[in-house]
């Protein structure tokens, strides 16, 4: 799986605590390989006794196991490690753009206040009309002021099919309103698509979650059928998701036996793993910039390296780990860099990211800067200007 961290946000009923950008291998608890416990830590039961009966105030020890816990972390000198509390399993898995039961409502917190920044569409908050720019007052008729985001979603979550009242101030207005909302199973808006001037396809990915690769199979069956004679892949600001869903992907694009990626684990083996297929022969711009990474960089570096594709773009993030998410018996997860991935020519993503081999900067530039390319490799005449409002 592969996440990557910008900002604070929450799905509603999960809190999607966005620091985008960890790229990690999921693990079950069936998987998760039996570790040994340690005799004993004697320096740290010393030292937590000597706090228990002599600090001056009261000692929580639940904190104290937390902070020795993230104490190792640290020692690791890994920022990507992390211990994950039983309380944000959950969250962390949303933050990754999987499936999961709210009410589909990204909140932010602006100048102390709980903001509704954005409705996912055809959730149950879109479809009662709920939009972005709210300000979220209580959940329940209980008051949000002074509450943490994690306090917030623990007032928000609940099982599919039970309901939620929801008071908020509406945009503008100010007026109050009340929402009563029923939480449903919410996928979360990943994949774009649609056909620019010329039958060129469109394809943005703002993620890569467990369900997006069939997603994508879809949305490339969809675009041939509307006429696509080359396509534009947007990995612009994708934090990444799952591993198997970027190699998949990649599948799609490169034929079978094609190399995706180098992993190289703690034994120091080179593992090269392949595409499985079927591919396709389109013309190809990936778009790409500093906040591509991980899985994103993994299918980006594939498409160049087997000259696939044309990056276009800025230099890519460069986070070239993988973490394993091993749950633990609290109910909480550690997640733990298992290994690094290089490129399918061994080039080191990790610090260095991927350089685009056409540079520009800007979005819209970018964009139109791949299009222009693609319509010259299909000698299409260029119209007056780009239309980027085509059919979806």
């Amino acid at each position: 799986m592969v996440k990557l961290g910008r900002r604070w946000l929450i799905f509603v009923a999960l809190v999607l605590i966005a620091c985008l950008g960890f790229n990690v291998a999921a693990a079950t608890a069936a998987a998760a390989p039996a570790v040994a416990a340690t005799p004993g830590w004697p320096l740290l039961d010393e030292v937590r006794e000597l706090a228990e009966e002599n600090y001056v105030n009261p000692v929580n020890e639940a904190a104290l196991e937390e902070g020795a816990v993230r104490g190792m972390l640290e020692c690791l000198g890994d920022p990507y490690n992390e211990y994950i509390p039983p309380g944000q399993v959950s969250q962390y898995t949303a933050s990754l753009g999987d499936e999961y039961i709210g009410v589909g409502v990204v909140l932010t917190i602006l100048e102390g206040q709980v903001v509704v920044s954005s409705v996912i569409p055809n959730s149950p908050a879109a479809r009662q009309g709920l939009r972005a720019g709210s300000i979220l007052l209580a959940v329940d008729d209980r008051p949000l002021k002074g509450l943490s985001l994690e306090e917030v979603a623990g007032l928000l979550r609940g099982e599919s099919g039970s309901s939620v009242e929801l008071t908020v101030s509406l945009p503008g207005s100010g007026v109050q309103k009340k929402f009563l909302l029923v939480r449903e199973q919410i996928r979360p808006a990943i994949l774009n698509k649609r056909i620019l001037a010329g039958q060129i396809g469109y394809l943005e990915l703002k993620a890569f979650p467990k369900w997006v690769p069939q997603e994508v199979a879809a949305a490339l069956e969809f675009l041939e059928a509307q006429g696509c004679r080359g396509l534009i892949l947007d990995l612009r600001n994708n934090p990444g998701g799952y591993l198997e869903s970027a190699l998949e992907i990649a599948s799609l694009f490169l034929i079978e036996g094609k190399p995706v990626v180098q992993v190289v684990g703690r034994d120091r083996q080179v593992k090269v793993i392949h595409s499985r297929g079927p591919g396709q022969d389109l013309p190809l711009v990936v778009l790409v910039d500093r906040g591509t990474a991980s899985a994103a960089e993994i299918l980006a570096g594939a498409l160049q390296a087997n000259q696939a594709a044309i990056l276009l773009g800025t230099t890519t993030f460069g986070k070239g780990v993988i973490q394993t998410v091993f749950p633990l018996k609290n109910g909480g997860a550690l997640k733990l860099t298992t290994d690094y991935y290089y490129t399918p020519a061994g080039r080191a993503i990790q610090g260095a990211g991927l350089k685009p081999d056409i540079e520009v900067d800007g979005e819209q530039q970018q964009l139109e800067r791949a299009w222009n390319i693609l319509s010259k490799q299909l000698s299409q005449p260029l119209p007056g200007s780009l239309a980027l409002a085509g059919k979806e």
